[in-house]
C-alpha cells in the first residue's frame, strides 16, 4: 500500500516523537523556575485533561489506531466525539500535557523539546493529512470545519446536521 521510503520516514518520525516524549519527562538540566501552587493545579488539571482527550481519541480510532502517520489499511474517517473537536486529538493531547511537564519541572530545555515535538507532530500531521485526504472523499470538508491541533470547544457541542 505505501511505499518503503513513505514507511521509513513515517516510523523515522515515529521514532524521533517517542524519544522527544522521553526528553519531555526525563532531561536533565537545573531549574529555572518554580511554578506557584495554583500553576500546579492547574498544570496537574490540564495532564488530566489531555489524558482524558488521549484515551477517548485513541478509544474512536478503535482498530484503525497507529502511531504512524500512515493510516493503517482498515482505518476509517473518524469526525464524532472527540474528533469533532479537533482532528488530532491525540496530538493535541500529547502537546498539552508534555506542556504542563515543561511547566511543572521548572527546566528550559524541555521548552525546546517541547517546542521540537510541537514542530514533529505538525509535520506528522501534514503527512497523515495528505494521506487521508487520498483516502477519503468527506476529508477535505471535514478538515476545513475542525481545527487542526488547538479544539474549538464550541463544535465540541454542535449537533451534527
Amino acid at each position: 500500500m505505501y511505499r518503503r521510503g513513505e514507511r521509513a520516514i513515517a516510523w523515522s518520525l515515529v521514532t524521533l516523537q517517542m524519544l522527544l516524549l522521553a526528553g519531555l519527562l526525563g532531561l536533565p538540566g537545573g531549574r529555572v523556575w518554580s511554578a506557584p501552587g495554583w500553576l500546579i493545579a492547574v498544570s496537574a488539571g490540564a495532564i488530566a485533561v489531555a489524558a482524558v482527550v488521549a484515551v477517548a481519541g485513541a478509544l474512536r480510532l478503535g482498530s484503525g489506531l497507529t502511531a504512524s502517520p500512515l493510516p493503517s489499511p482498515g482505518a476509517q474517517l473518524r469526525t464524532a466525539g472527540v474528533y469533532a473537536c479537533v482532528r488530532h486529538p491525540i496530538y493535541s493531547a500529547l502537546l498539552l500535557g508534555g506542556a504542563a511537564v515543561v511547566v511543572l519541572s521548572g527546566r528550559a530545555s524541555r521548552v525546546w523539546v517541547w517546542l521540537a515535538l510541537l514542530g514533529l507532530l505538525w509535520l506528522k500531521t501534514r503527512l497523515e493529512e495528505r494521506e487521508l485526504t487520498a483516502r477519503f472523499p468527506g476529508y477535505r470538508t471535514y478538515a476545513a470545519a475542525t481545527p487542526r491541533l488547538v479544539p474549538n470547544p464550541l463544535r465540541c457541542w454542535k449537533r451534527p446536521a
